[in-house]
């Protein structure tokens, strides 16, 4: 039976069970025997072939929910155990009970990385539930529900995640974020089929990629080498003409999106090395190669504009002249990004190391 979303209920009589896909894949799953529903463990990833089982009706779905038949996704993921719900479950629900506050860009950004940091989702979540409902009654205004939510981050993160700094983020991130760990080459035939490379995640660090580009870029860009095995084996396309001759295509030079850019240890200490002098140049005031050119405003927001849909002929004129062309950080804030990068990357290499990963991955969004 198809419901909403591209999600298809049906009987799985073989193990008495009811079912729940998007799109072919399992998501949920409702046992008979503990009258409950329940993620899949694997959901979004294990395929099933929905015309090959019987359908089941709306009333016996009903039955299993309460005698509510569901009308959106949150109504199964209420059903479930709150400790199988992930943080983008989480907030998808809040989202949906404290619409006055999460619909505003402040708050949602906030309570997003609180969720992203803490390692205690679900206190986070009773906190966050209990203060959007102190905040209903009181009739507390936006900016006293955000500087209340803030003040949730010293208990549930151990730390002041709010603070002005260049991010670094340990594991996954979605969206515009460089993802840099170590990895090993399996087969070098292609290094750009991902299904040659091993990745060791569990010390990913990530970074935005315009803080990428405005503070790690000329970095990047010396010390990437064309010739390491590795990124020479990136192979985009490979054909064959007519006359039988084989023609291949390779990735060249620093990639900035979804491609692995790869660095050896080697490389990868020179550019510490000339990080680190950076940070004391920038703190002592001198002159190095780089910090001239730290000045300069890199990222998406210092691209000149061709057309935007939207704006008149005049209006992206206005827009490129007024552009930011010159970086104005804090010399202190970079001194500090640069401290905790180069830490980060040099545990990397000795962790990756010690596990027989030769190589450091960048790859863009």
């Amino acid at each position: 039976m198809k419901l909403f979303n591209d999600l298809e209920a049906f009987r799985f009589p073989q193990e008495n069970l009811i079912l729940i896909t998007r799109r072919g894949y399992l998501y949920y799953i409702y046992k008979p025997q503990y009258n409950h529903w329940y993620i899949h463990k694997n959901h979004g990833n294990d395929m099933m072939t929905v015309s090959n089982y019987p359908d089941i009706s709306r009333e016996e779905l009903a039955a299993t929910m309460g005698g509510k038949f569901p009308e959106k996704e949150t109504d199964i993921l209420r059903l479930c155990f709150p400790d199988q719900l992930n943080c983008r479950q989480l907030m998808n629900l809040l989202e949906e009970d404290y619409p006055e506050y999460m619909s505003k860009k402040a708050i949602h950004d906030t309570v997003y990385w609180l969720f992203h940091e803490t390692d205690t989702e679900l206190k986070l979540n009773e906190g966050l539930k209990k203060l959007f409902d102190k905040a209903r009654l009181s009739g507390l205004n936006h900016d006293q529900v955000l500087k209340k939510i803030r003040e949730l981050d010293l208990p549930m993160t151990g730390r002041d995640i709010f603070r002005k700094e260049i991010r670094i983020i340990d594991g996954h991130v979605d969206t515009s974020y460089f993802h840099i760990h170590p990895v090993r080459v399996v087969d070098c035939s292609n290094t750009e089929n991902w299904d040659n490379i091993a990745n060791m995640e569990s010390v990913q660090i990530a970074i935005e990629e315009d803080d990428v580009a405005q503070y790690l870029l000329p970095f990047l860009k010396k010390y990437f080498d064309d010739d390491l095995e590795a990124n020479r084996n990136r192979i985009e396309n490979r054909w064959t003409d007519d006359d039988g001759n084989e023609h291949v295509s390779r990735v060249e030079g620093f990639e900035w999106y979804l491609t692995y850019n790869f660095f050896n240890h080697e490389s990868i200490a020179n550019m510490l090395r000339d990080i680190r002098d950076t940070a004391d140049a920038l703190a002592s005031g001198r002159k190095n190669e780089y910090t001239d050119e730290l000045k300069i405003k890199r990222g998406l927001f210092a691209n000149e504009i061709i057309y935007a849909r939207g704006m008149t002929d005049e209006q992206i004129r206005q827009y490129n002249e007024n552009r930011p062309k010159e970086d104005d950080t804090e010399a202190e804030l970079i001194i500090d990004f640069y401290n905790r990068f180069i830490y980060r990357m040099e545990y990397m290499m000795k962790v990756g190391k010690e596990n027989g990963y030769d190589l450091i991955s960048f790859m863009g969004p």
